[in-house]
C-alpha cells in the first residue's frame, strides 16, 4: 500500500515539477514521507479529517461494529454460499435495493433477504436497477471474466489525442498550475479528489453540483479541499446549462465520474464536450472502464476490490475483508488521473490537440494487486505497531469551521503543494465563474 500511494503521489508531483521546469527552466528536488503518504490512501488509519472538532469522514459515522448504515460497505452471504458487497449509500440506490430485496432497512433483514438469492442473479438484478453491487471474486475468476480481460488490456491511465486544436501554452503564474481552469461535474471520492490534486498545485478547480442532487457532505469535506463549488441545473437550457456551457468553453480541463449513459442524456459525451471546446482535456473516472460489458455499471472503490480479487485475498476464514483502512483505489485513481491531465497539458502545449484521459477504479485496483501481495505466512507476526504513525496535520479556519486535514506527503523544494485562497467551502456555495487571472 505504501508503494502504491507513493508512486501515485509522486506521479502528480513529478508532473507538476516538469510543468514548472518547462515554464521557467528551473528544476527542483522532490522527497516523500512514506508513512505520511499512507494516510493519503485512506483517511481511516489515523482518525481522519476533522471539521469543527468532529470527524468529517465516513469512518466517523460508522458504529464500532461497522454496521451503522447497514447498506454501506457491507458484505452479505448468498444462497449459493458466495459473498456480495453492496454499497447503496444514496437515497435512490438505497430505495431500489430495498425494493429489490423486499425488506426493511435493517442489517438482519437485509442479510436474510440476500441469503435467498443466487449471487450471480443478484449481481445482474442490482445492475439492472443501477445499484452498485459486485460478487466477491477470486483472482482466477477475475482473470477469466470478460470485464477482467478488458481491464487487463487497457493502460492504467489512458492519455489519447482525440482532436485537432492549436497549441495552448502552459498556464502562467506563481505556481505550476496557476491559471489552469478545471471544471468538475463529480460526486463522492475519486473524481472530486482528482480536482483536489490539481488544485494543490495551483489549478482553479470549480466543482459543479446539480441543485437537488444528494451527496454526502462528509465525502465533500474529505475530497473538496482546494475546490470552489457552485450549483447549476444542467437541464435548464436558459439558465444553469447556458452558464455551464460558457464555463466549459473557457475551461482547460473537464472532469466527470458519472456513468456514460447519464452524460449522454445530458449531451455531455466526450465528443460533444470537445466539439464545444476544442483543445479541451476531458477526464473521466469510471468504476470498471469505458469498454467491456460492465462499461456503464456504477461502482465504488470496494467493488473494484471485489472484482479483481482483493477482498477474497484479504479474507479471514471464509469471509472477505477489505485492506487496512478499507479504501484502496479511490485516491490512487485520483492521483493518476491528475497526472494524466498534466501529461496531456504538456502535449497540448507542444503539439496542440484535444485529449481524453481515462482511469478506472477497477483498473487501478488491479495495478495495486500487480505491485505484489504478501503471503499470509509473512504477515502472521505483524501487529498494531506496523500501522503508520500519527500523520502531520494542517489546520485552517474555513467558512465551515476549523478544518484539520492530512498535510501533503510530497515535498517539492520550490513549488510545495498548497492552496491559493480556498481550503474548504460549503458544497454549492461559490459563484459560477473563474478566478481572475494572475497579473503578469
Amino acid at each position: 500500500m505504501g508503494s502504491a500511494i507513493g508512486i501515485s503521489l509522486l506521479s502528480v508531483s513529478v508532473a507538476a515539477a516538469q510543468i514548472w521546469h518547462e515554464r521557467t527552466g528551473r528544476a527542483q528536488s522532490l522527497g516523500i514521507d512514506l508513512p505520511q503518504s499512507l494516510h493519503q490512501i485512506t483517511p481511516y488509519l489515523g482518525g481522519g479529517n476533522r471539521l469543527g472538532g468532529y470527524g468529517s469522514n465516513m469512518g466517523s459515522i460508522l458504529g464500532g461494529d461497522g454496521q451503522t448504515g447497514p447498506l454501506v460497505w457491507d458484505f452479505y452471504r448468498t444462497a449459493d454460499d458466495r459473498w456480495v458487497i453492496i454499497i447503496a449509500c444514496y437515497p435512490r440506490t438505497r430505495d431500489e435495493m430495498l425494493d429489490l430485496l423486499g425488506t426493511p432497512h435493517t442489517r438482519e433483514r437485509i442479510a436474510e433477504a440476500v441469503a435467498t438469492w443466487n449471487s450471480w442473479e443478484l449481481e445482474e438484478a442490482a445492475a439492472a436497477r443501477g445499484v452498485p453491487l459486485a460478487v466477491v471474486r477470486t483472482r482466477e475468476e477475475f482473470l477469466a471474466h470478460p470485464q477482467g480481460k478488458t481491464i487487463l488490456s487497457e493502460p492504467v491511465v489512458s492519455v489519447e489525442r482525440v482532436g485537432d486544436a492549436p497549441p495552448r501554452p502552459l498556464p502562467s503564474g506563481p505556481r505550476p498550475l496557476s491559471g489552469l481552469r478545471c471544471l468538475q461535474f463529480t460526486h463522492i471520492f475519486a473524481g472530486t479528489a482528482a480536482g483536489r490534486a490539481l488544485a494543490e498545485y495551483g489549478a482553479d478547480a470549480l466543482h459543479v453540483c446539480e441543485p437537488n442532487a444528494f451527496d454526502h457532505e462528509l465525502c465533500w469535506n474529505e475530497c473538496g479541499v482546494g475546490l470552489r463549488s457552485t450549483r447549476l441545473d444542467l437541464k435548464d437550457k436558459d439558465g444553469g446549462r447556458r452558464i455551464f456551457d460558457d464555463l466549459l468553453r473557457t475551461a482547460d480541463v473537464f472532469v466527470h465520474n458519472h456513468r456514460a449513459s447519464k452524460m449522454a442524456r445530458l449531451g455531455l459525451t466526450p465528443e460533444e464536450c470537445i466539439e464545444m471546446a476544442p483543445g479541451l482535456i476531458h477526464l473521466s473516472v469510471s468504476a470498471y472502464g469505458e469498454n467491456g460489458p460492465w462499461r456503464d455499471r456504477g461502482g465504488f472503490d470496494h467493488q473494484g476490490q471485489a472484482l479483481v480479487g482483493i477482498n477474497w485475498n484479504e479474507r479471514e476464514g471464509d469471509e472477505p475483508r477489505m485492506p487496512p483502512g478499507r479504501m484502496l483505489n479511490d485516491y490512487l485513481a485520483a492521483n493518476f488521473a491528475a497526472a494524466g491531465v498534466m501529461a496531456a497539458a504538456v502535449r497540448r502545449a507542444r503539439e496542440g490537440g484535444s485529449y481524453r484521459v481515462r482511469v478506472s477504479l477497477a483498473g487501478v485496483a488491479n495495478w495495486a494487486w500487480e505491485l505484489g501481495v504478501l503471503s499470509r505466512e509473512s504477515i502472521a507476526h505483524l501487529g498494531a505497531d506496523t500501522l503508520p504513525p500519527e500523520p502531520e496535520w494542517l489546520v485552517h479556519d474555513t467558512p465551515m469551521g476549523e478544518f484539520r486535514h492530512v498535510a501533503p506527503a510530497v515535498r517539492l523544494s520550490e513549488t510545495p503543494a498548497g492552496w491559493d485562497d480556498t481550503v474548504l467551502v460549503p458544497r454549492g456555495s461559490s459563484r459560477p465563474e473563474w478566478r481572475a487571472p494572475h497579473a503578469a
